[in-house]
């Protein structure tokens, strides 16, 4: 999918005016992410290298409340599926190039965390929004599994998300 708001729109809007929202909404969130690119390097100022390792820490043990009607694995999979295709407009351009009820794989060509993290030369900082993809998952199911080989936000040029019914 191209990740148009048109997608998610009630009603739609002309290419220019998705691009200036798209690009509002970019700025928007370079603001935040400098702030937090600001924020870790103070803080590695005044304490070091721990900072970063409370980052790192961070990025390795994100977790969501459970959800406490987690359903059949295969019906909570498409839900979930469903949910990554809309959360993903407008920041995200992607291809579904799996989908079984089992396993939906996607492949995703733009992410615009990763490009606001490479452009602030702090991908490590941005892998706290990549990191949240499996604790998430989980959460909407404990039965659901999530796979990624590759991503954006590393320099490669896709992120190969897989979601899946656990065996």
């Amino acid at each position: 999918m191209d990740g148009s708001l048109n997608e998610i729109l009630p009603d739609p809007i002309s290419a220019a005016d998705e691009k200036i929202l798209l690009d509002l909404l970019k700025r928007k969130m370079t603001v935040m992410a400098d702030i937090a690119v600001e924020l870790l390097h103070a803080m590695e100022k005044e304490f070091g290298p721990k900072a970063r390792e409370v980052v790192r820490e961070m990025i390795n043990h994100q977790e969501f409340e459970a959800r406490q009607n987690a359903g059949r694995p295969e019906t909570d999979l498409g839900d979930f599926c469903a949910m990554v295709d809309k959360a993903a407009v407008g920041t995200h351009k992607w291809k579904k190039v799996k989908d079984q009820p089992r396993s939906v794989g996607y492949r995703f060509t733009r992410c615009m965390y990763a490009e606001i993290f490479r452009e602030l030369e702090e991908p490590e900082l941005g892998f706290i929004m990549c990191a949240r993809d499996e604790p998430w998952v989980k959460s909407f199911n404990p039965k659901l599994a999530f796979k990624r080989t590759k991503t954006l936000m590393d320099g490669d040029e896709i992120c190969d998300n897989t979601y899946c019914v656990e065996e």
